[in-house]
């Protein structure tokens, strides 16, 4: 270990405390050199922890604070009897719902993510030269078959395609790939998701976002409840929020 900088002094052996589980400085310099072998690792300035010089302090404080989360989860799973991160998240949010008129506000607010374009189901095939294309297009029998909405295809091969009705055959029209046939084989027109359709993937969306903020201000809670970090190391930001993805 090397001698602390005078400019900046790190006092003790422990970074921080939890619920009175001390933090020694030794895991501060391994979470380090766990993050020196990340994409993150790049951030960080060589040396031992506590030779880093002041300019330095807000990241190594970062550092602190990500040890002290994973402390303070894993002594909150102990309490709760869980071993995986995952079951305090259900415990701390199992209360958290969503009210029937936040999910309607969202489904007006964002009418444009469910309308749906009008669309066309074709039978197409793309041929090397417009002789072929020709004797294709007297009886298509094979080629891909594609559900096409409004803006997916360009010019001239788009416009056709929506002007036929369904069971003409358009083509031969050509385009940068080739020659084009293609015989329309369904049309559906403009319309709008209900919104008994779309409520629930609204809600889940909607539940997510409302149990990551409790359980973050839940977190935040139970860290200045059961965290003391020494001054050398303290940082007013904090890095973590919301529920965590895992552990580092």
């Amino acid at each position: 270990m090397g001698a602390a900088s005078s400019a900046d002094p790190v006092s003790g052996l422990a970074v921080a405390t939890v619920a009175g589980r001390r933090i020694p400085i030794a895991r501060l310099e391994e979470r380090a050199a766990h993050v020196r072998r990340g994409p993150r690792g790049r951030h960080l300035p060589p040396g031992p922890v506590d030779e880093w010089g002041p300019e330095w302090r807000s990241l190594r404080a970062w550092l602190v604070q990500e040890l002290v989360t994973d402390e303070v989860l894993a002594h909150e799973a102990r309490l709760a009897g869980v071993a995986v991160l995952a079951g305090l998240v259900d415990r701390v949010t199992r209360g958290v719902t969503v009210a029937e008129e936040d999910v309607r506000a969202y489904y007006d607010r964002n009418a444009d993510l469910y309308r749906r374009p009008e669309s066309r189901r074709v039978r197409h095939r793309i041929c090397a030269d417009e002789a072929e294309a020709r004797r294709a297009a007297v009886r298509i029998v094979s080629g891909e078959v594609l559900d096409l909405r409004r803006g997916e295809l360009t010019g001239p091969l788009e416009d056709a395609i929506f002007a036929a009705v369904v069971g003409a055959t358009v083509g031969p029209i050509r385009t940068e790939h080739g020659w084009h046939v293609a015989r329309v084989e369904g049309a559906s027109p403009p319309s709008v998701v209900p919104y008994a359709e779309a409520r629930p993937a609204i809600e889940a969306d909607l539940m997510t976002d409302a149990r990551s903020r409790a359980f973050g201000a839940w977190l935040e809670g139970r860290r200045k409840e059961l965290a003391v970090v020494d001054p050398a190391f303290a940082h007013p930001g904090d890095p973590v929020h919301g529920m965590p993805s895992h552990r580092h």
